[in-house]
């Protein structure tokens, strides 16, 4: 826009050499401003309004109606301008705003091509980083650590208790059922998360004993009304033990606290003796995939906890999840019964 005034101005310098210096920019001045006021009305207020909502007898009117108001508001501070004393006639109004078509049509065209352009280049943007997501949390599901850990159990169980091995097969298969049936969703029903959850928790419970405690707090009447993204709140708990450390005696806590607009985990930070390997992907890779299907951030919060004198204070992680919704609810899928 600011190249189109700057090539307009020798034109309008050209039609008025005889008047002064001050005349020439006040008048190139208020062209400026009814003529840019009036494309971006209609670009940024109208077209958004009318034309994606695909109203389209209520945009012609709109634009009609805007126009006609910048036309006859043209011809008044022209006329003041010029100190041009003529009876006012709806003629004229008309006239200018005809001759006002051209420069906004050119400048709408131009506002709503870069629009264009630059929505394409986010969609681009947006679908690489789904894809670069998606593969990151499946690799991060699919972990050869988490599939040797559980298959050593798995054989232990065999030797030891036959038909507590199958049940833990089933769970066991169960969570990569859910996997590979939802790799393609950007989002599942609530419900169907925890009951992931649930046999995710379970495998935990095998392996490590009481070590990890993760108590669940419904304030939802219908987890199937709600949305998050698959595999997210399994990614907190699978955080959470990672990092933290445990015992059949001192427990850690992990609190699930579920509500219509947000699923909160959150757990007493213990940091294990032995390092652990944190590149801090998995949150940014949860944080990335929200943003791409909503405006609510992934709150991540790590504060200080009470100590007792002489003790270091241990503090919490606290991770909140938007819940997402949807006007149609999705049919609820028994992935471990299919």
């Amino acid at each position: 826009m600011a190249i189109f005034w700057t090539m307009a101005f020798p034109f309008m310098v050209a039609g008025n050499l005889s008047r002064p210096w001050w005349f020439i920019g006040l008048g190139w001045g208020f062209d400026i401003a009814t003529h840019t006021s009036l494309t971006l009305i209609i670009v940024y207020v109208l077209f958004p309004a009318f034309l994606f909502t695909q109203r389209y007898w209520l945009l012609f009117f709109s634009v009609m109606g805007t126009m006609l108001f910048f036309g006859l508001l043209d011809r008044l501070g022209t006329g003041w301008l010029y100190h041009a004393e003529q009876p006012f006639r709806w003629f004229g109004v008309l006239n200018t705003v005809a001759n006002m078509a051209p420069q906004t049509g050119f400048l709408v065209a131009v506002l709503t091509g870069k629009q264009v352009f630059e929505t394409q280049q986010r969609l681009l943007r947006a679908e690489k980083e789904r894809t670069e997501a998606e593969l990151r949390h499946l690799k991060a599901q699919i972990d050869p650590h988490f599939l040797f850990n559980n298959l050593n159990v798995l054989d232990t169980l065999i030797q030891r208790n036959p038909a507590e091995a199958s049940a833990y097969l089933h769970r066991f298969a169960g969570l990569y059922r859910y996997l590979i049936r939802h790799k393609d969703d950007d989002v599942v029903p609530l419900a169907d998360e925890l009951a992931f959850v649930d046999d995710y928790v379970y495998l935990i419970r095998q392996r490590f004993g009481r070590a990890y405690e993760v108590l669940t707090h419904l304030h939802l009447p219908d987890p199937m009304t709600v949305f998050v993204l698959p595999g997210s709140i399994q990614t907190l708990i699978e955080n959470a033990v990672k990092h933290n450390g445990g015992s059949e005696t001192d427990p850690l806590c992990i609190t699930l606290t579920v509500t219509d607009q947000a699923v909160t985990v959150s757990n007493e930070r213990r940091p294990k003796l032995t390092p652990v390997d944190a590149t801090g992907t998995g949150l940014k890779n949860l944080q990335a995939r929200y943003r791409l299907l909503s405006d609510r951030e992934v709150l991540i919060q790590s504060t200080p906890g009470e100590a007792l004198p002489g003790e270091a204070s241990p503090g919490a992680f606290v991770v909140t999840l938007p819940v997402l919704k949807q006007e149609k609810t999705m049919p609820r899928y028994d992935y471990r019964n299919s």
